[in-house]
């Protein structure tokens, strides 16, 4: 495992520090790192549709206008370094091959990604980003070119600009993508600045590129700047690039003061006055400035400008990395969904749902065989029952501790009806999963709403504040004296209680992320996806009574990563096939489900949660022991799947094993032969992955399904421990059985050794005097453990200590032990009973626990 991470980390050495546009030029006659640079650049050309003349002329550009101070240093540095080099489970990283994240290593370009990454802090709108950077880039090209002084473009078209902005787009979303998303931020700004005005103020691209080329191109020496207020995006850059002393003055009174190299430059930011502490200020009329340079000891006016200001409206976002729970609200300042009146009651609903979902009873799935559980909604937990979806979670979301308040005890939360709103019946899970794919968010959302009250009440009392058309309506009802009849039906775009809705979900969303423990979320520009992804996580959990791992991972992976929310393809899809997900990329940054890694323990406790990682997954390939290929996925989104299990039905058939007799003074061996893995990874889709985990023994190569052992940990029936008096020298007598014994090599070749049938029913082989006990040697790795859980995971089988438990006592229990099959086929005649015998470390679990959370529920559900 370390030789192939050194190897990961030799294969990223090559585009460390290169020269991209020498790169660009010279890629068919050079070698080492100039050609690994072209080759990365080949690559986004290819993703992004680019022309390569188009990324050169703008590069040329763009190579040596501006060069960053040691602030923006660290931020390359941390671009360079900053990759998470452990594997996670089976999959290697490496750095991200994007425009974005290569810039950083060259020494003339990497202000531009220092700049974007500076725009973000403050704006999400990439648009915004491009705007400004195109304006700069274009104002100090024409400044080197020696033009004119540079003039506001406000109205009149460019066709280089228009040519340029096209190719500086795809530069800012592959930052934001590879840099920004992943959580390398640029130095903040200090909380003196940051305190001159709560609310911030910007300025508008054109005028931005002005003054940043003017401080750049004009002003070599000294240089003043008059504002009426702070303007943060400025002051942030200058910290970022100007090679001097940057001076920032408020109502005369030095604020901030800050050396940054060369001590015979200096900048002087002059602030008129503070804002007031509410955030009350205004920036209607625009922002006006001055810029002032020394010339023979005189400071002369050089340029004046007044931005016309376009944030009035709609606060802006900053599109680095934020906090559980901070909702984006793209919506004016002031909405009444602003109201701290509205946010505490929208809060407290979200919490109220939640603290519901984290005590919803659990038990084995039941008609459904993808890694997950089946949910008993509305029924009380009892101390029979004490698995809940908050024993699940890697962690309990910190919702739950914020002072957010709650309703009152009478305020129901969750009403379990049965709706016929939809034309089917509650029962029918086929019909739930085409009307998710078919219907949209709007149904989806009416049907939640049949089953919390606390949702209705919630939007009855957000629609006084509404007024759209519908609450209008519904208010003049009411004055009217007419009781207004509830309306279940999912609020119109543009509704207040739309967005108040909308909010809860996502409120939801980051209480499920966080349960999965992640530790912040991305800075989203569309909400809808999480909004979709969450109303599907509720409607399984409500209607179907169904916790999908698939559907709460990707929840947990939108608020993460910031992607797209996907759901597992039909069988009319080419990429149909997959079993569950296992990772997902999305940029510079993935998610990898825990579970993947069978070397390790896996847990009831906490096994729904990810590992969020910096990098770009991949396998190792090799084609002898000199060479080794790491083969990744593509970057932009890539969705990996599991495999299902390899079928050795044929083997087993042809080469049957024989059954031998086992008794009371039967002694199982520890079984020590080595077990080795590696996986295979190809493409089946645009973003869909498949990955073959491939275990190896001395006689066998078998693929296994890592979800399996998800399945198997989830489904495993407790072990026992002698009941007969522990004080007898000797095990019970027992009539000797026929059993089949197997090492680590046989389980990988035969379990469960069985001839597939998909024809048989639930009342054949019941037999249970016909059934054949089939062993496991002692087991001494997680990884065999592991495996043999994944393998058995559809017959009925037990763990088992030997050390804990005589065969006697062992082989009873195992033929009183009984469990329905994972899927219909696959468990062979159903008298035969599987035993894994496990040293006591590796068999080291909560019996109590695992016994009551396998007795399900009292009366079954209807599946």
């Amino acid at each position: 495992m370390a030789a192939s991470g050194k190897e990961v980390k030799s294969l990223d050495l090559a585009a460390r520090t290169i020269d991209l546009t020498t790169a660009l030029l010279k890629a068919t006659a050079s070698t080492g790192s100039l050609v690994k640079g072209a080759w990365e650049i080949g690559q986004w050309l290819g993703r992004e549709k680019l022309n390569q003349y188009e990324l050169l002329d703008c590069m040329e550009r763009a190579t040596g206008l501006v060069y960053a101070n040691k602030n923006g240093q660290e931020l390359f540095d941390e671009i360079i370094r900053g990759l998470d080099t452990q594997p996670v489970g089976p999959l290697f990283l490496k750095q991200s091959g994007s425009l974005g994240r290569l810039m950083a290593g060259d020494p003339n370009l990497s202000w531009v990604v220092s700049t974007v990454a500076c725009l973000f802090q403050h704006h999400r709108n990439e648009n915004l980003v491009t705007d400004t950077l195109t304006s700069l880039i274009m104002k100090c090209h024409r400044s080197r070119q020696q033009e004119s002084l540079p003039v506001q473009d406000t109205g009149v078209y460019n066709f280089e600009q228009t040519r340029v902005r096209a190719v500086v787009k795809k530069i800012v979303l592959s930052v934001w993508f590879n840099v920004v998303n992943t959580g390398c931020d640029t130095i903040p700004l200090p909380q003196e600045l940051q305190s001159v005005c709560s609310r911030g103020h910007y300025l508008e691209p054109d005028d931005f590129g002005i003054v940043a080329n003017i401080i750049t191109s004009h002003c070599p020496s000294e240089a003043i700047i008059k504002t009426t207020h702070l303007l943060r995006d400025v002051i942030l850059w200058l910290l970022l690039h100007y090679d001097g002393t940057i001076v920032v003055t408020v109502s005369g009174h030095i604020t901030y003061k800050v050396e940054l190299g060369n001590q015979r430059r200096q900048i002087e930011v002059r602030v008129k006055s503070a804002c007031p502490e509410d955030g009350s200020c205004s920036s209607t009329g625009g922002e006006s400035y001055e810029i002032h340079r020394h010339i023979s000891g005189n400071f002369e006016e050089f340029f004046t400008g007044h931005s016309i200001s376009g944030f009035t409206d709609v606060p802006p976002r900053p599109g680095i990395r934020q906090k559980l729970y901070d909702i984006p609200r793209p919506y004016p300042s002031d909405s009444k969904i602003r109201r701290k009146g509205i946010q505490v009651r929208l809060r407290q609903t979200a919490l109220s749902i939640m603290k519901w979902m984290l005590d919803v009873p659990l038990h084995p799935q039941v008609g459904f065989s993808s890694p997950g559980f089946s949910a008993q909604p509305g029924k009380q937990q009892t101390a029979e029952e004490p698995i809940t979806i908050s024993h699940v979670l890697k962690r309990t979301p910190a919702m739950i501790n914020l002072e957010w308040g709650t309703f009152p005890a009478f305020q129901t939360v969750f009403l379990n009806t049965s709706p016929e709103v939809l034309g089917f019946s509650t029962g029918d899970p086929s019909t739930t999963a085409t009307y998710l794919e078919t219907w949209g968010i709007e149904r989806q959302v009416a049907l939640i709403l049949n089953y919390f009250p606390i949702l209705e009440d919630m939007l009855t009392s957000v629609s006084v504040e509404c007024l759209c058309a519908e609450c209008s309506e519904s208010d003049r009802r009411r004055v009217a004296g007419q009781n207004p009849q509830k309306s279940r039906l999912c609020p119109k775009p543009g509704c207040l209680k739309r967005l108040a809705l909308e909010e809860i979900l996502l409120l939801l969303a980051h209480g499920v992320a966080d349960g999965f423990g992640v530790r912040d979320a991305s800075s989203i520009s569309d909400v809808s996806p999480i909004v979709r992804g969450m109303a599907t996580l509720l409607i399984q959990l409500i209607h179907e009574k169904r916790i999908y791992w698939d559907t709460w991972f990707m929840v947990a992976s939108c608020v993460y990563l910031g992607c797209p929310f996907q759901q597992p393809v039909q069988d009319t899809h080419p990429a149909f096939g997959g079993t569950s997900f296992a990772a997902i990329q999305y940029g510079n940054l993935a998610t990898v489900a825990p579970w993947l890694d069978l070397t390790k323990e896996i847990t009831i406790q906490g096994c729904f949660g990810l590992i969020g990682s910096r990098g770009r997954l991949g396998v190792i390939t090799r084609s002898n022991d000199q060479h080794a290929q790491f083969r990744s996925v593509e970057e932009n989104l890539a969705i990996i799947e599991t495999e299902n299990t390899e079928d050795t039905t044929s083997f087993c058939s042809r080469y049957k094993k024989a059954a031998s007799l086992i008794d009371h003074r039967s002694k199982m061996n520890i079984d020590e032969s080595p077990v080795e893995s590696d996986v295979i990874l190809y493409q089946t889709d645009d973003i869909f992955y498949r990955l073959l985990l491939r275990i190896k023994t001395q006689s066998h190569w078998r693929i296994v399904d890592p979800s399996d052992a998800l399945n198997g940990v989830i489904r495993i029936l407790p072990s026992t421990s002698c009941q007969h008096d522990l004080g007898t020298p000797e095990a019970p007598e027992i009539e000797p059985l026929s059993a089949m014994v197997y090492t680590m090599d046989e389980v990988l070749g035969r379990w469960p050794d069985m001839i597939q049938s998909y024809s048989t029913s639930k009342s054949e082989d019941t037999n249970r005097k016909t059934g054949v006990f089939h062993l496991t040697s002692i087991l001494d790795t997680h990884l065999k453990k592991n495996v043999a859980l994944a393998l058995s995971v559809c017959p009925t089988a037990v763990p088992n200590c030997p050390d804990s438990a005589c065969m006697t006592c062992t082989l009873n229990y195992a033929k009183q032990a009984k469990r329905e099959p994972l899927r219909d086929g696959e468990s062979g005649n159903l008298a035969n009973r599987y035993i894994i015998n496990l040293l006591p470390r590796l068999a080291e679990q909560d019996v109590t626990v695992q016994h009551r959370f396998l007795e399900g529920p009292k009366t079954p559900a209807a599946e």
